[in-house]
């Protein structure tokens, strides 16, 4: 009986060993795992949204997140007391971002319709006033346009280079007719000039003759 008791004992202890030693391995595995997710929730936390003032900062930002989901995807379970809690606040900090990101864009979207309303009513003014002769009024008011294209922001991408260009050939249209017109003029006058030079001199011909 006692052999008995005593293989029993010293089996029982084996196995308490073991099984004390798995589980002070999955604490201390779930412990890491719990200071990770932790460390996934502060990074995500941290993002400063308020300095994301333009599509390529937010896919930068966006890409800091995904990666993080990315990681949290790899880390094993925390504790079952903290491990979803720790979810929970990681999926918030997710939300957070993403319900910021989808605002900014739709405020971005109508900035850049209400841009592009104003830049099309530029390109028609421009283009109502590119065959005008008032040399001096007109290209003073185009240059107004130019300035007030300048500071309106912008527009939808797929749709900008064609607007810009709308209005840049109004333009360009305007001043090289009025630069022809110049060069015109400035013909006329020398042609008229040398009229009246050849006349004067065959007047002071005519005198030098009589003379």
């Amino acid at each position: 009986r006692e052999e008995i008791w005593t293989r029993f004992k010293d089996a029982s202890a084996v196995v308490n060993k073991r099984y004390q030693a798995f589980f002070e391995e999955r604490k201390a595995r779930e412990q890491q795992n719990e200071e990770a997710k932790t460390a996934l929730c502060e990074r995500v936390e941290t993002i400063d949204i308020e300095s994301a003032t333009s599509f390529r900062h937010w896919d930068e930002l966006t890409a800091t997140v995904l990666t993080a989901q990315e990681e949290w995807k790899g880390i094993g379970f925390a504790s079952r007391r903290n491990n979803n809690k720790l979810f929970a606040r990681f999926r918030a900090a997710c939300d957070r971002f993403f319900n910021a990101k989808a605002e900014y864009f739709k405020d971005a979207k109508e900035r850049q319709n209400e841009n592009l309303q104003l830049k099309t009513q530029l390109c028609e003014q421009a283009e109502a006033l590119k065959d005008s002769t008032e040399w001096k009024k007109t290209a003073d008011r185009l240059v107004e346009l130019q300035r007030r294209w300048k500071t309106i922001g912008a527009v939808p991408r797929k749709q900008s280079d064609t607007l810009w260009t709308r209005f840049q050939q109004a333009c360009d249209y305007f001043f090289e007719q009025k630069k022809k017109d110049l060069n015109d003029s400035r013909h006329a006058e020398q042609t008229a000039l040398k009229a009246k030079r050849d006349i004067i001199a065959e007047i002071t011909a005519v005198g030098d003759d009589r003379t």
